[in-house]
């Protein structure tokens, strides 16, 4: 069961959430549906996002736009201008041979308004330049506003050289601009990392890819819900062939690298009284048939950023739904875990979102 907006008494109490954004490229779009079922809610807040990579660059689109536009910001990166049209209900041989195409432009040319190809040149740097996503955030984003505090906001780096993981926290005094982000982005070798402060540091989830530490570390006897929101989903179906092989190993290795951090919380707060820690929830995605298998995270295409999108405003839901029960309850974390994933209905627009007829 599932809940909508108009569903929710006028009264409900407010809700002030945490949200940990994993990284996951392309499949992003699960997290601004997951953001935009969350601030369809009648009294709720976001205090808090901590991310790696693309979940950076969702937070900061959340954190440095004005409340009034942040859906737009996220609209505009993720359902305008996506190369390839709806070509089918997921599950449809046409549907899954548009995926690939499209995860083959992106890994031969890139996609548009958001990466490009770096193409032939005498050193190597990196295979992709993030140059149309920084135009379309230096457009987008008010730093001042992001820095300024309203929405606290940590970004999860890893210092190339030592390993370690490099947290920029708004909230201990941390400024954060453009190059931050970037490197939060720079998940080696298709993305460059970023020197900043004598430390070459890259992608958040070369070591932390839903980087859910910081904000557990302060939530001990708080009462607000942290929803960890991460692109990989640690469980499936069991693969077929080598296609479905190659994304399980993908959907594992990042999906447990999470949940094996997530669990040592989970035996530590298993010895406290229910009062005196949050309510956990873990979503994740759950990929729809017609995926582009091990390469879904570069497809971009309109079809797929509407399916992801459309199941994490239906996740966000659920968990949202069941908030009340959770409070107080006996299970440290809530694993949201919906089983219509497949429905052809997950396929349309997100309720209350006017799309554009095809892509631009």
């Amino acid at each position: 069961m599932t809940i909508h907006p108009h569903d929710i008494p006028a009264n409900d109490p407010e809700v002030s959430a945490s949200l940990v954004f994993s990284g996951g490229i392309g499949l992003g779009s699960y997290q601004a549906g997951a953001c935009d079922a969350l601030l369809s809610r009648p009294n709720a807040r976001i205090g808090w996002i901590a991310g790696s990579s693309i979940g950076v660059l969702n937070g900061a689109m959340i954190v440095g736009s004005e409340p009034s536009a942040t859906m737009e910001s996220l609209q505009a990166y993720w359902l305008r201008g996506a190369a390839w049209g709806p070509f089918g209900p997921p599950g449809t041989g046409l549907r899954h041979t548009i995926n690939w195409m499209s995860a083959l432009q992106t890994r031969l040319f890139g996609s548009l308004g958001r990466l490009q190809a770096m193409g032939p040149r005498l050193s190597f740097s990196s295979f992709y330049d993030l140059t149309p996503t920084v135009t379309f955030l230096r457009k987008t984003i008010d730093f001042g506003r992001l820095n300024g505090g309203d929405i606290r906001f940590t970004v999860a780096t890893t210092d190339v050289e030592s390993g370690d993981v490099v947290l920029f926290d708004t909230g201990k005094g941390h400024r954060i601009e453009m190059d931050h982000l970037l490197a939060s982005c720079g998940f080696l070798p298709e993305f460059a990392p970023v020197e900043i402060g004598g430390r070459l540091l890259g992608d958040g989830g070369l070591a932390v890819n839903a980087p859910f530490e910081p904000i557990l570390d302060e939530a001990e006897g708080t009462n607000d819900p942290v929803f960890i929101v991460d692109l990989f989903a640690r469980d499936g179906r069991r693969p077929t062939g080598l296609e479905s092989a190659l994304a399980r190993k993908n959907a594992i290795v990042f999906g447990n690298q999470t949940w094996s951090r997530l669990e040592a919380y989970r035996r530590y707060w298993d010895r406290l009284p229910a009062s005196s820690r949050p309510p956990v929830f873990y979503l994740s995605y759950l990929p729809v048939k017609g995926e582009a298998g091990p390469e879904m995270p570069y497809d971009f295409s309109f079809t797929s950023a509407q399916s992801r999108w459309s199941a994490g405003r239906l996740d966000m839901e659920e968990g949202l739904n069941r908030l009340p029960a959770a409070r107080g309850g006996s299970d440290v974390v809530t694993v949201i875990r919906r089983l219509d994933h497949d429905l052809a209905s997950d396929a349309m627009p997100p309720p209350g979102i006017r799309l554009p007829k095809a892509a631009a």
